[in-house]
């Protein structure tokens, strides 16, 4: 459970921060960098959604 969680916080900050990085006028990195960001956080989020689904199962 705790694994989870962990995964799921590491998720939703690594989507937020490659939703941050995209949208700013004058980002700080790159865009293939923001985008791989998001694109990992959003795949790491439903990789734990779908790992504590089966478990439940």
């Amino acid at each position: 459970m705790l694994k989870a969680a962990l995964l799921t916080k590491i998720a939703f900050w690594m989507t937020v921060l490659g939703i941050f990085a995209l949208i700013t006028p004058n980002p700080a990195w790159p865009e293939w960098l923001a985008r791989m960001v998001l694109s990992t956080g959003i795949a790491l989020g439903l990789v734990t959604i779908g790992l504590s689904w089966w478990k439940r199962r």
